[in-house]
């Protein structure tokens, strides 16, 4: 299910884009899959009705949606991101100060992938902002449960 269709002057058909946790973005222009490429794999030709076109998908930490460049003219794949949902979704990085090694990034890029779930999610704002504190609230548990596992086991 596309989490949002664009329409790009001069492509030959709507851009679905959907959005999964294996594969990341996909994108499909008129039913037809197109595949990115470059490196980092941020760079899609898309069917234009005068010939191929070039974009840029434009993404981030902080956005939850990419965008898509073309000629220098953004086209959102979906709605803004709140500041305040950004700020809470990316706050599991401060938990590295305290575990910090895989088990510390592993608690921590867990959470964050949790809560940019979360903002894509359709739900209202304040359900949002709640889940992604119980994430925290959560993650912060599981790394004081580390790090105190660690500290009995350096004293055993």
């Amino acid at each position: 299910m596309p989490i949002a269709t664009v329409n790009i002057p001069g492509v030959s058909g709507d851009i679905a884009v959907e959005q999964s946790f294996w594969k990341g973005f996909t994108f499909t222009v008129a039913g037809q899959h197109v595949k990115p490429h470059g490196f980092p794999r941020n760079r899609l030709t898309l069917p234009g009705a005068a010939g191929p076109i070039e974009a840029k998908v434009k993404g981030g930490v902080v956005r939850a949606y990419p965008s898509l460049v073309v000629d220098g003219k953004d086209y959102p794949t979906g709605p803004p991101t709140p500041r305040a949902q950004q700020v809470l979704a990316l706050l599991p990085l401060l938990l590295l100060l305290l575990v910090q090694g895989a088990l510390g990034i592993l608690v921590a890029f867990g959470a964050l992938s949790i809560n940019m779930g979360i903002v894509r999610a359709e739900r209202p704002n304040g359900a949002k902002l709640g889940l992604m504190a119980a994430v925290l609230v959560v993650a912060a548990a599981i790394d004081i449960l580390l790090f105190s596992a660690v500290l009995s086991a350096r004293g055993a």
